[in-house]
């Protein structure tokens, strides 16, 4: 009975060398005989062989670590190194499967630092930052992905998140390649961005630029993904800041023009109707001028005070030094607006 009981343990023993022997080896690559190249199809297929044998691994940590570890041992120039990453990526899903998420996000992250140049993680780690709208790992993956091999999806999702997080240089510097790459009609929203941007820099002539692309996209009609009333907005501000450029370059006949475009879109906008009467001023055409500095005053906003200063400054000396009949041509503009 004793002798069955020893026979027993040397045999777990035995076994358990055997397994962990079996598990040491499976780390080791092959040795390749003399003359045999670490790049050949023959090192390929042992290599091959060897992994699987470590996929079969169930506890998926000693798998992971074994699978780095041969990894580490492996030639630099072997064959199967270029198909590595999917032996992790499976892991992962295994992890995924057994509901270990938090595992499975930790191998995906180290992946990133085993395979940095890999389009497929890059890729799919930009996407899931995306979705998470994790804009600080977007733009990192992004900036990566895109040294490697640049491509028109990633330019966009690049200028998207340096627009949110409202780094200025870089989101008008991707905003600009997003444009190229897309074309003033698919990519009317970096236009107006861009457009935007350039006022806020006191850059007028940029300003213009983009608001005249934008304005020849879309003549008529509403770009897809725009609601009527936001691209209205848009074409109003568009105009405005046209008529402001020309007025800026003494072409007042262009502000006005512009200003006249810009009342479509706001059609109370106390500010265009004392700009545009400045313009007429300008140009010696004072009953127009008249005309528009009424209704800035009649509007009663911000600009009432100034527009009525500048009204009164013109009527009194074409009205005999008088002021007679002023209210008349108020209620006459009042009309008009309403």
């Amino acid at each position: 009975m004793k002798l069955r009981v020893y026979q027993r343990l040397v045999f777990l023993l035995v076994l358990g060398w055997c397994v962990g022997t079996a598990s040491l080896l499976a780390q080791e690559p092959v040795e390749l005989p003399e003359g045999v190249a670490p790049e050949s199809e023959w090192a390929y297929g042992k290599h091959l062989e060897q992994l699987e044998e470590i996929m079969k691994v169930s506890d998926l940590a000693a798998r992971e670590q074994q699978l780095e570890t041969f990894m580490k041992k492996l030639h630099p120039k072997s064959k199967i190194l270029q198909y590595y990453e999917s032996f992790f990526s499976r892991t992962v899903a295994d992890y995924e499967k057994a509901g270990k998420s938090q595992e499975a996000n930790a191998l995906s992250s180290k992946m990133l630092q085993l395979f940095p140049n890999s389009i497929t993680l890059l890729s799919q780690t930009l996407h899931d930052a995306v979705q998470k709208q994790d804009h600080a790992t977007a733009i990192e993956i992004g900036e990566r992905l895109q040294a490697i091999q640049p491509d028109k999806q990633t330019t966009v999702i690049l200028a998207q998140s340096y627009i949110a997080t409202n780094n200025g240089p870089k989101a008008a510097e991707y905003s600009q390649k997003a444009l190229d790459a897309m074309g003033p009609k698919d990519g009317v929203y970096f236009a107006y961005w861009l457009a935007s941007y350039h006022t806020g820099q006191k850059n007028g002539d940029k300003a213009v630029q983009y608001y005249n692309m934008l304005l020849k996209a879309y003549p008529q009609g509403t770009p897809a993904g725009w609601e009527a009333a936001q691209w209205n907005s848009v074409k109003g501000t568009a105009y405005t800041t046209l008529a402001r450029a020309a007025y800026d370059k003494q072409k007042f006949a262009a502000a006005i023009q512009n200003y006249t475009e810009s009342l479509r879109y706001s059609p109370k906008s106390d500010l265009t109707y004392l700009s545009m009467g400045l313009s007429y001023w300008k140009l010696q055409q004072l009953q127009p001028a008249m005309d528009a500095f009424a209704k800035a005053a009649v509007l009663g906003k911000d600009q009432a005070a100034k527009a009525q200063e500048y009204l009164e400054q013109l009527y009194k000396p074409l009205n005999g030094d008088s002021l007679d009949g002023l209210d008349e041509m108020l209620a006459k503009a009042r009309s008009a607006l309403n």
